[in-house]
């Protein structure tokens, strides 16, 4: 070969080695980087247990519940003479955990409500009017149980030994309690 064929030669063996020996010139291409997921923002989410009726005490989420804090109301639909309610409730304790409770305006101002965790995850909940005055009639809340959520998950609320009672002291027949459930995300 001559001088200037091997120069040549030379010239294109050090090129195709500046060039990486011709695999695109620039290494391994970086792996595309994994989407961060959206974060799912913060909620509590109560569902009832069905449709109340006439004479039904019944569980909803208050307006004033929050991402954090769960305000339960039990409500009263359509009843006669409803002086006081006295029940177990059931709660998701590994979710939520008790606040407080408070008179609602169907028990009015000579209202008092007590309600104290006997086991984790029950309340033993009473509320009543005060005195000689009559039981209220139609429908509205009875009462409110604060939560504050703990974890995140899934879980139901239940009834145990619940009455309701008239201003005679007379249990109120008939009536039906409804539950629900409850969704926490974090």
């Amino acid at each position: 070969m001559r001088k200037g064929a091997l120069a040549v030669l030379a010239a294109l063996a050090l090129l195709a080695l500046a060039c990486g020996g011709g695999g695109g010139g620039g290494g391994p291409t970086a792996p595309t980087p994994t989407p961060t997921p959206t974060p799912t923002p913060a909620s509590i989410v109560f569902t009832g247990q069905g449709t109340p009726g006439v004479n039904a005490i019944f569980l909803a989420s208050g307006a004033a519940t929050t991402a954090t804090t769960l305000v339960l109301e039990v409500r009263a639909n359509q009843v006669t003479d409803l002086y006081g309610v006295a029940f177990d409730l059931s709660y998701p304790s590994a979710l939520l955990q008790f606040s407080r409770a408070t008179a609602g305006p169907l028990l009015g101002s000579s209202g008092s409500v007590q309600a104290v965790v006997s086991t984790p995850g029950t309340l033993v909940v009473g509320g009543s009017h005060l005195g000689a005055v009559p039981g209220a009639t139609g429908s509205g809340v009875v009462l409110t149980l604060e939560f504050t959520a703990t974890a995140a998950g899934q879980g139901s609320f239940t009834y145990a030994r619940n009455s309701a009672f008239a201003s005679t002291g007379q249990t109120l027949s008939g009536t039906s309690w409804l539950a629900g459930s409850v969704q926490v995300t974090r």
